[in-house]
């Protein structure tokens, strides 16, 4: 618990110290929320209303692309990063990318909430104002621990952090559409 608040509140101290088993545990819950979590809450919540079907082997399907997917933009970072320089072991990023998961996490839960419930929502102007301030603030985070991940884990400055900010985002962009094109509705990056 302690290293999950130190991420919260410090995350230089926590990308420095990477803790492998943390960061695959926020891997591992973004993923049971972008899979298991959405279909139980469809199922649970809409299941009276339309046939909401439970598909394992698609589950397990789209579990095991998450993993790729997490596996695919420690690669996609490490390769732009060691482009320009970076010194860091492709290891180090795998086991610390995961700890930029904790808005994701978020993220996650609250489009599988507003999916399930999209009644309670639907031209609500209160909700959906602070729908938008949540989404924008998540956005703001994830892109502040991306900036500071490069700095202090790339060991990225200057040009060059600016350069590996731009080229990672665009592998970014292309992996999301990719997680978005097979199924998962928030990309598990």
């Amino acid at each position: 618990m302690e290293i999950f608040l130190e991420m919260l509140n410090r995350p230089v101290e926590a990308f420095e110290r990477g803790n492998k088993k943390l960061a695959w545990s926020l891997v591992g819950i973004t993923i049971l929320i972008m899979t298991v979590f959405d279909v139980m809450m469809n199922y649970l919540v809409n299941g009276n209303d339309y046939p909401v079907e439970i598909n394992l082997l698609k589950l397990l399907l789209l579990a095991g692309l998450g993993v790729v997917t997490y596996l695919g933009i420690c690669g996609m970072l490490w390769g732009v990063c060691k482009l320009l320089g970076s010194q860091t072991r492709i290891g180090v990023y795998v086991k610390t990318w995961g700890l930029t998961y904790i808005p994701t996490i978020i993220c996650g839960v609250t489009v599988v909430l507003v999916e399930a419930y999209f009644t309670l929502f639907w031209n609500n102007s209160i909700w959906g104002f602070v729908l938008n301030i949540l989404f924008v603030g998540i956005l703001i985070w994830k892109t502040i621990l991306y900036v500071v991940f490069l700095k202090e884990v790339a060991g990225l400055g200057g040009k060059k952090l600016m350069i590996a900010f731009v080229l990672c985002g665009i592998g970014i962009l292309i992996l999301a559409f990719l997680n978005m094109s097979l199924g998962l509705k928030t990309p598990i990056l």
